[in-house]
């Protein structure tokens, strides 16, 4: 954990957000949720612009081992999850992910990520992310082109006070990534392995 503390604090950080226009993103928003039969009412507003802050998602060299983040049982409702909290991605055992014979869409693999949060923490979130040991960023949602961020409003789905949002996260290409997710009261960078 130490060692993760410490690349994180001496790494130089990527380009600032958005990512540039050749990863080929489209903005996001609360539109995504839409389709779940969402409130109408939230469907094309975003998280507030303070949880914009800037990224501190470290760079490695290409091949360096990958600083995956803690993973473990939050709650015996859901699988394994990665990172501190209090928002988590779910499932990420042993901090990978592995995609193995997932379907594809505008050279993008989609990988179903379940997203879900302790009862003590009821706001919007953000997540973005990219690559550590390379150049592509993280896409989320469906589609040719996904969205450059995930966005969850404060109204929360929630099952036993815990909130659950089933999403995608589009990556293209296996390598190692962080996600850092930003609420009203938190920001956290976690890593994980992208793998076959």
């Amino acid at each position: 954990m130490a060692a993760l503390a410490a690349l994180f604090a001496s790494a130089a950080l990527a380009a600032g957000y958005p990512p540039p226009a050749s990863q080929g993103l489209r903005p996001g928003s609360y539109a995504w949720l839409c389709a779940g039969g969402a409130d109408e009412a939230i469907c094309h507003k975003h998280v507030p612009a303070r949880l914009r802050r800037p990224l501190r998602i470290p760079v490695l060299a290409p091949g360096s081992p990958c600083p995956r983040s803690r993973s473990g049982r939050v709650s015996e409702s859901f699988g394994i999850a990665l990172g501190p909290g209090p928002v988590y991605p779910v499932p990420f055992p042993g901090g990978v992910y592995h995609y193995a014979g997932a379907r594809s869409e505008g050279g993008w693999l989609y990988a179903k990520v379940l997203w879900i949060g302790r009862p003590t923490y009821r706001g919007p979130i953000l997540i973005r992310g990219r690559q550590l040991d390379g150049r592509n960023w993280l896409g989320f949602e469906s589609g040719a082109r996904p969205m450059a961020d995930l966005q969850i409003p404060p109204v929360p789905s929630s099952f036993r006070g815990w909130r659950n949002n089933p999403s995608y996260t589009r990556v293209r290409a296996p390598g190692c990534y962080g996600y850092q997710i930003d609420g009203t009261s938190f920001s956290r960078v976690i890593v994980f392995s992208f793998e076959p």
